[in-house]
């Protein structure tokens, strides 16, 4: 089976509309965006009452050296705290992203495309009042295993690009995604091709492997469209994600991990009694979803059970009963691998002979 490393690292971005979950550029804060919410809880006042004395600038006030330029793993854990402990706007899971302090002439120079986006979608000014935001998901940190010349752990298959590991840590850096693109197609092409030059012979395609993966999957699918019960696909999709949502993002406690290991294989075993109800599947998305959920379920697992084992914060992983890394006992690379049973976890022995680790710290 192909091993699949890392991907339980999920990035969760500090700064997505509130309610509309689209990206606002990380430039925001570059470009002199501060992050604050009322200093009161509950505070009804608009944005544009309370002044400034009475705002909660907690990035500034919890790191002075960086203030609104912590990375963002940093920043969204600082949004995610300070709304759990009751700070968010309106009681909301909430906090404002102010730029109104910048001067317009400025704003249209450097951001004028991002803030007319938010000024269409929310309705709101981002010149005259502070955009509201807060984390989500962004990025997985992980993929396919590959070896030095991008090659899987099945022969013949080679892996570029986001689908690889092999650029990411525990943590998403800038530009990694374009390394992996560039670097990773620059290699796994020249080895396909040396790797198929090489081959003595190639697979005698008269030997019915192929009708017989696909009859698989046919057989599959025509099961699950007849398949009756009491589930509803949808329903099972939501209830997954806000399980994870909720305990395997930004702050993940080691019961709630296992409470929703617990919840998954409830769902999977739901999942054999879903009902797709649907008779017209070439003009609907019930079949193509329920397969994805499936899989869904599958990864969620990895994630969750991944992230349970690891006691210690690394990067955008973060424990509030081991809130320190702890390179002694966890520097090393997870490796998942399917198997009927679940998800099988190994580890791999990270190199650090180039690159001595240090700490992160930002205080």
């Amino acid at each position: 089976m192909v091993g699949l490393l890392i991907q339980w690292f999920v990035q969760v971005i500090h700064s997505l509309y509130f309610n509309k979950l689209r990206l606002i550029s990380e430039s925001a804060r570059s470009e002199g965006g501060r992050l604050w919410v009322p200093r009161a809880r509950e505070d009804k006042r608009l944005s544009t009452d309370i002044p400034d004395k009475e705002r909660w600038y907690f990035l500034e006030e919890k790191y002075p050296k960086y203030g609104n330029l912590v990375p963002s793993d940093i920043a969204t854990r600082e949004i995610f705290q300070v709304c759990l402990d009751g700070y968010g706007i309106d009681g909301k899971m909430q906090v404002y992203l102010d730029l109104t302090h910048k001067s317009t002439a400025e704003l249209n120079s450097r951001l004028k495309g991002t803030l007319d986006i938010y000024k269409n979608f929310m309705r709101e000014d981002p010149h005259k009042v502070p955009m509201r935001v807060f984390p989500g998901m962004h990025y997985t940190m992980g993929g396919l295993w590959v070896d030095i010349n991008q090659k899987t752990s099945l022969d013949g298959i080679y892996a570029a690009g986001e689908c690889d590991f092999s650029i990411h840590g525990a943590n998403r850096l800038g530009a990694n995604s374009l390394v992996s693109c560039v670097y990773g197609g620059i290699v796994s092409g020249i080895s396909a091709f040396n790797y198929v030059k090489g081959l003595e012979k190639t697979l005698d395609i008269s030997e019915p492997i192929f009708e017989i993966k696909r009859s698989q999957e046919e057989e599959f699918n025509n099961s699950l469209s007849k398949q009756t019960g009491v589930e509803n696909a949808q329903l099972l999709h939501q209830e997954m994600g806000r399980y994870m949502t909720e305990n395997v993002t930004v702050i993940r406690g080691n019961k709630q991990l296992q409470d929703t290991d617990n919840k998954l294989q409830e769902l999977q075993e739901r999942f054999n009694q879903i009902d797709l109800n649907e008779s017209n599947f070439w003009a609907s998305q019930s079949l193509p979803h329920a397969r994805s959920l499936r899989n869904m379920l599958e990864l969620a697992r990895v994630i969750t059970l991944c992230a349970l084992a690891r006691n210690e914060s690394r990067g955008a992983h973060y424990k509030p009963e081991f809130p320190e890394r702890d390179d002694e006992n966890w520097l090393k690379t997870t490796i998942a691998t399917y198997t009927l049973n679940g998800p099988e976890v190994s580890y791999q022995e990270t190199d650090t002979s180039l690159v001595t680790p240090k700490p992160r710290k930002y205080n």
